[in-house]
């Protein structure tokens, strides 16, 4: 087999030790970008099903963002673990422009559809992540979950003041406080419960930092087929539940098994096995752009009435397609030069002071 195709056998990962003081310390793990894609998929197809025109019986995928979580604590733990300069500042610029470009995309459509006035008011609230007075949600209604990771991006970013090494347990501690506590003081109205399950990331972080043996394979490859069954079995018993409790019992339900299946696709990994295909990956690398335009992509089809369960699949399936096209050409054409040009200029900022206070340029400069 090829080298990017497909499952391959790779040579095991360094161990812990060896990678959190590597010179060039193996920041991507493909398992993961693979996972990505699955999640923003999953995502994506459980709303595609709840579409009259494309209303086919399945009743799944809304564990994607419990994975998208998970995933979050891990990979911010992992990837500041030898530094973290300009983390907020990357953070930001990693999940704004790009949900800012999305509503105003989806902007165009609310200003032919409704009268200016309300749609200007639409937009505007929505690019701030803000429901309206009349309980209205922000346009891309999966807004919701940035304002999770906002959240624990600062407070991640607090926490890292007391240095990486520290950070994670800091974390762990601060996100329960937070999770339950600002409604018991009375700073917020209601809990918010599925910040546990960035914890989660992080304990996984942890465990693969100082563990140096991964698992064999075989059990490796048992938990994640383990984990992502009790995904779709347990999804079952949440639906029609909302509010507090439902996020509680959510956090036990899909929040463990979506930890089990990201750590036993690390330990995978470091056993030497990693999917590497390139549609894989490429499909991982344009997740956030599936998450953020699949709401617009099936606004198109929401006054179609439903018809034959076949003209409803074709529908399912050609929403789907479109979704996958339209993000990788936004993550090509628009997200990646974006990001680019943005990290040149944080890179410039950063660099100012030391060209404006020395006369001999930085080594660090333009890194």
């Amino acid at each position: 087999m090829r080298r990017g195709e497909g499952l391959l056998r790779l040579p095991p990962s360094p161990t812990p030790a060896a990678t959190c003081h590597a010179s060039t310390p193996p920041d991507l793990f493909y398992n993961l970008q693979a996972l990505r894609g699955y999640a923003a998929v999953s995502v994506a197809t459980f709303h595609f099903a709840l579409i009259p025109a494309a209303s086919v019986p399945w009743p799944y995928g809304s564990f994607g963002v419990d994975l998208f979580f998970v995933l979050s604590g891990f990979i911010i733990a992992w990837s500041t673990r030898a530094g973290h300069h300009g983390f907020l500042m990357h953070r930001a610029i990693r999940v704004l422009p790009a949900y800012w470009i999305a509503t105003g995309l989806f902007g165009v459509i609310v200003l032919i559809a409704m009268p200016t006035e309300a749609a200007l008011g639409w937009i505007g609230r929505s690019l701030l992540f803000l429901h309206g007075t009349d309980g209205r949600p922000p346009l891309l209604f999966v807004g919701w979950t940035l304002v999770y990771e906002l959240v624990f991006y600062l407070l991640y970013a607090g926490a890292l003041r007391a240095g990486p090494r520290r950070a994670p347990f800091l974390a762990i501690a601060a996100l329960p406080v937070l999770a339950y506590g600002g409604r018991l003081i009375g700073l917020a109205p209601r809990d918010w419960p599925l910040l546990i399950e960035f914890a989660f990331g992080l304990a996984i972080f942890l465990w693969v930092d100082r563990r140096r043996t991964p698992f064999p394979p075989g059990a490796a490859l048992a938990l994640v087929l383990v984990a992502a069954a009790l995904l779709y079995l347990l999804e079952l018993g949440l639906h029609g539940r909302d509010g507090g409790a439902a996020d509680q019992i959510r956090v036990a339900a899909l929040g463990l098994p979506a930890a089990a299946v990201v750590l036993g696709l690390v330990q995978l990994e470091r056993a030497g096995f990693a999917l590497r295909s390139r549609p894989v990956l490429a499909l991982g690398a344009a997740s956030y752009a599936v998450y953020l335009l699949h709401p617009i992509v099936f606004s198109f089809v929401l006054p179609v009435a439903p018809g034959s369960y076949a003209r409803r699949f074709a529908v399912f399936t050609l929403l789907l397609a479109i979704t996958i096209g339209v993000s990788l050409a936004f993550r090509a054409w628009i997200e990646v030069p974006m990001l680019r040009f943005m990290r040149r200029c944080l890179t410039g900022i950063a660099a100012a002071p030391s060209r404006a206070t020395a006369n001999v340029p930085s080594s660090r400069e333009g890194m």
